[in-house]
């Protein structure tokens, strides 16, 4: 289970593990990345126009800002945001079948089990890297506890924005 379906004091503690990278001066040194984010996303759509028909804001813009500055926070290489956000939005967007919702949320906890893999093994300047090095490593949490918290994170952090536009 998550921190989300956890009493005090685990839950407290599992919180604990990542509220400092949610603070307001963290945040704040990724306003330059997110500025850019929006702007890239704002500009893509710009170019693509209306001429093939009406944009659609959830998937050209909605989805993708918040999953890539979560997906910048956990850790997630550039190369896979995209997968991942079309991914998560197989996994949300009520018009997949039950089947397929349930395969891209394996697909998540995959990928996200292969990355803890990888940062406990190279660790880089990520929430994913902090988890392995502060909590797996020394035996505070399983293995399986940084990827189901990296999972909540992933999916709390999408839901935010896409929610608000719809």
């Amino acid at each position: 289970p998550t921190f989300v379906d956890m009493d005090a004091p685990d839950h407290m503690n599992q919180r604990g593990m990542v509220e400092p990278l949610f603070t307001p001066e963290h945040v704040k040194k990724l306003q330059p990345y997110i500025q850019k984010t929006v702007d890239d996303l704002l500009t893509a759509m710009k170019k693509k126009g209306c001429s093939a028909g009406p944009v659609d804001l959830v998937k050209e813009f909605a989805l993708p800002v918040p999953s890539y500055i979560i997906y910048t926070i956990l850790g997630v290489p550039f190369n896979d945001l995209e997968y991942l956000t079309n991914q998560n939005a197989i996994r949300t967007n009520g018009s997949s079948t039950a089947r397929e919702a349930s395969a891209a949320n394996q697909e998540l906890l995959d990928y996200l089990a292969s990355l803890v893999d990888k940062r406990l093994e190279e660790p880089k300047d990520d929430l994913i890297s902090k988890l392995c090095t502060e909590q797996v490593k020394p035996g505070n949490i399983e293995k399986a506890d940084a990827v189901q918290i990296a999972f909540l994170l992933l999916v709390a952090g999408n839901a935010t924005l896409v929610n608000m536009i719809r």
